[in-house]
C-alpha cells in the first residue's frame, strides 16, 4: 500500500499558505480539496498541529491556519510530522537461512541502503520550503 500522508500533508499546507489571508479553513473544506475523507484529513491536521506547523481554533467558525510564513517551513518538517516512524523503504522481516552467507548478510546490507535513502531524502526536503512550491502554483480564475 502506498502511503499518501506526506503528499496530502504538503497539499494541506499549500492550501493554507495559498489562502493565508482568508478565513480559517475547516476539515470539510480540505476534504473537498483533497478529495478524501474528512476524518482522514483531521488525522493529518492533528499531526501538523502537534508539529506546530498549523494553528487550530475550536468552536463555531473555528478551523485551522498556517502557523508560520511559508518561507520558514521546510518540507522536511512536514515530512517528519506526516510520517513519524515510517520509513520510505523497509527491509523484509523474513527469517535468516543460516546456511547461506547472503541470507545472513542481507539485513545489514539493506539497513545501510535504507538509511542512505532516508538521509538523502531528508537532506533534499530540508532544502525545499513551502514558499518554493507556492511559486509553482498556477494562478487561475476559479468559477
Amino acid at each position: 500500500m502506498v502511503d499518501t500522508r506526506f503528499s496530502l500533508s504538503v497539499h494541506v499546507m499549500m492550501t493554507l499558505a495559498y489562502n493565508k489571508e482568508e478565513q480559517l479553513v475547516n476539515s470539510e473544506y480540505l476534504s473537498g480539496v483533497l478529495k478524501t475523507n474528512a476524518t482522514f484529513v483531521r488525522k493529518i491536521v492533528s499531526r501538523l498541529v502537534d508539529a506546530e506547523l498549523v494553528e487550530s481554533f475550536r468552536g463555531k467558525g473555528g478551523g485551522i491556519k498556517i502557523a508560520r510564513s511559508p518561507s520558514e517551513i521546510s518540507l522536511s518538517e512536514i515530512y517528519a510530522a506526516a510520517v513519524e516512524e515510517k520509513c520510505l523503504v523497509s527491509t523484509h522481516k523474513r527469517p535468516v537461512f543460516k546456511a547461506c552467507p547472503v541470507s545472513c548478510s542481507m539485513d545489514g546490507i539493506l539497513h545501510d541502503i535504507v538509511d542512505g535513502i532516508e538521509d538523502s531524502t531528508k537532506a533534499y526536503l530540508s532544502r525545499l520550503y513551502l514558499s518554493d512550491l507556492l511559486k509553482k502554483v498556477q494562478k487561475k480564475n476559479i468559477r
